[in-house]
């Protein structure tokens, strides 16, 4: 069993386009995706319809949820805190009018999770998932020691015991999620933690796109591949300086590095 996974595609078509190709060239048994479609790129209605026409299964992220059911914000809020509340206001308001009523519905109805057995023992199971297998907003992190090889620091410390409230009644041998943008493989106890984002926005300091190609070998349990997929960068820059979506600008220098 091969199971493609792409995650945090975030409105750039071109990535996408590149990326599902890729894994056609693979020829997978499953095609899945681990949340953020649409949010802050300058073709989400694209990215959408083209990812429900060559992807198997779909589990929603924390952005995606932005766009159907905003959050009201808080009371007693600083300048600065309420500026971004109204970013995040205008952004689904621009996604909700691209998107159109049955797009946003669609988002609206996506499991939070999707679990694969390749056999009958749930040690055995793939989970697919957005960020954790509790929610949509933390974060599970890569080691400090792959960080500090990576980036050179340690941005998001995280020890063991730390990631203990998310996954210590986790029954699945393998986590797949995206959410943070640093590809990685970090293990837990018995269970394998799978980051296989992001098609878009990386973290990483690699511009490609990136998915993850997961394949399971009796005997031997789960292997996962990092796939990165080189696209034109220069292509969806031109786009974004077209169309001009929210926060066209940000977006624009995080292509250009």
């Amino acid at each position: 069993m091969r199971i493609a996974i792409y995650s945090d595609v975030h409105g750039n078509l071109t990535a996408l386009q590149t990326v599902l190709a890729d894994i056609k060239q693979q020829a997978p048994d499953l095609v899945a995706f681990a949340g953020d479609m649409c949010w802050m790129g300058a073709r989400p209605k694209a990215c959408l319809e083209l990812a429900r026409s060559e992807t198997d299964i779909f589990v929603y992220g924390n952005t995606d949820e932005f766009i159907h059911s905003p959050q009201p914000m808080p009371e007693n809020v600083t300048e600065e805190e309420e500026a971004r509340w109204k970013d995040f206001y205008e952004t689904a308001i621009w996604l909700q009018t691209q998107l159109g009523s049955e797009n946003v519905d669609w988002l609206s109805r996506l499991p939070f999770s999707h679990r694969i057995g390749p056999t009958a023992v749930p040690s055995d199971d793939l989970l697919i998932v957005h960020a954790n297998p509790l929610d949509v907003t933390r974060m599970i992190a890569p080691t400090d020691e792959f960080q500090q090889e990576i980036l050179g620091k340690v941005e998001w410390p995280q020890s063991d015991e730390e990631l203990r409230p998310l996954l210590e009644n986790n029954t699945a041998g393998i986590i797949a999620f995206g959410h943070l943008h640093v590809p990685n493989v970090r293990r837990w106890e018995d269970t394998i933690l799978a980051n296989i984002s992001s098609v878009n926005l990386p973290s990483d300091g690699n511009n490609r796109a990136k998915y993850g190609l997961l394949t399971w070998h009796k005997g031997e349990g789960w292997m996962v591949e990092k796939r990165l997929v080189a696209y034109n960068t220069h292509q969806e820059r031109e786009i974004l300086s077209f169309v001009k979506p929210p926060n066209w600008e940000y977006l624009l220098e995080r292509l250009a590095k």
